[in-house]
């Protein structure tokens, strides 16, 4: 049969445990930068095709985008001057606002 331990018995086993985690922490620290440099190196080829789709994709995409912000530019502003009443005229006898 096993026995509950007891309030001094659970607190040092949890110190054991605590410190033999403090001493393979600080064993493997200085490790630490060394592996985190290799696996930035090492995800770096995986990195172009992304980076390469990601260029093609702008640059399909921004002209794109530039034409639809001109093509709606242009629509609000005639649907804008068409509710408004104006009237264009261009001929010799236009009367010009300033």
């Amino acid at each position: 049969m096993s026995e509950t331990p007891t309030a001094t018995e659970l607190a040092e086993e949890t110190s054991t445990w605590l410190v033999g985690g403090g001493v393979i922490t600080l064993a493997l620290f200085p490790l630490a930068l060394p592996l985190i440099a290799l696996l930035v190196i090492s995800v770096l080829p995986l990195l172009i095709p992304v980076v390469a789709v990601a260029v093609l994709v702008a640059v399909v995409a921004l002209p794109v985008a530039v034409v639809r912000t001109v093509v709606r530019r242009a629509g609000r502003a005639l649907r804008s001057e068409r509710s408004t009443g104006a009237v264009r005229h261009s001929g010799p006898g236009a009367l010009r606002s300033t």
